[in-house]
């Protein structure tokens, strides 16, 4: 399970400081930026402190107006970039370690859109997967004309498709590859 997590950049630090250093609020940033809004532009400077992303046309007006020094600059970038690398493969780690977590093998059966059932795998035909998918050919039988998939794993799914003439098996490599909310 995964949340959203504001985080202030190292980019959004030196910005910020740079505006506090001229004695400027965010407001007063806004008006001097040429904002005709002047209020939702500041909330927008103030949300980018937090941890918000700020559209390229505020950033680059930004930039023009507190003039930051171009190695400094380079260097948040850098590490921003690097935050961003290391959480990422954090994420692709611990899908990995979640992804090779035995589950209990199930049929879902999709009636129609948000409605469907789900029948586990009986236990007979847990040997292998082509014996469960055996199983779920015959199962599908009984539901003519829906789609169903077998998830295997968190990883292996078979898709049995009354538009195709033979189930099909895919593969996920990651969780950003095909998510699946609600998949256990």
């Amino acid at each position: 399970m995964s949340s959203f997590v504001r985080r202030r950049s190292h980019l959004s630090r030196y910005l910020s400081a740079l505006r506090q250093q001229r004695g400027l609020r965010p407001a007063q940033l806004a008006a001097l930026l040429g904002a005709s809004n002047v209020s939702k532009v500041g909330s927008l400077i103030r949300s980018f402190k937090l941890g918000e992303p700020l559209r390229d046309h505020w950033l680059q007006k930004l930039m023009g107006e507190l003039q930051p020094d171009p190695v400094e600059l380079r260097r948040c970038v850098e590490l921003d970039q690097a935050e961003d690398e290391r959480r990422m493969e954090e994420a692709r780690l611990a899908w990995e370690a979640r992804a090779n977590e035995p589950i209990d093998p199930f049929l879902s059966v999709r009636f129609m859109p948000g409605i469907g059932r789900t029948i586990p795998v009986p236990t007979c035909h847990l040997e292998s997967q082509e014996d469960a998918e055996a199983w779920a050919g015959a199962e599908m039988q009984r539901f003519r004309g829906l789609r169903g998939i077998l998830t295997w794993s968190r990883r292996e799914r078979t898709i049995y498709d009354p538009d195709l003439p033979m189930p099909r098996r895919s593969s996920l490599m990651s969780e950003a590859d095909h998510p699946q909310p609600g998949c256990s």
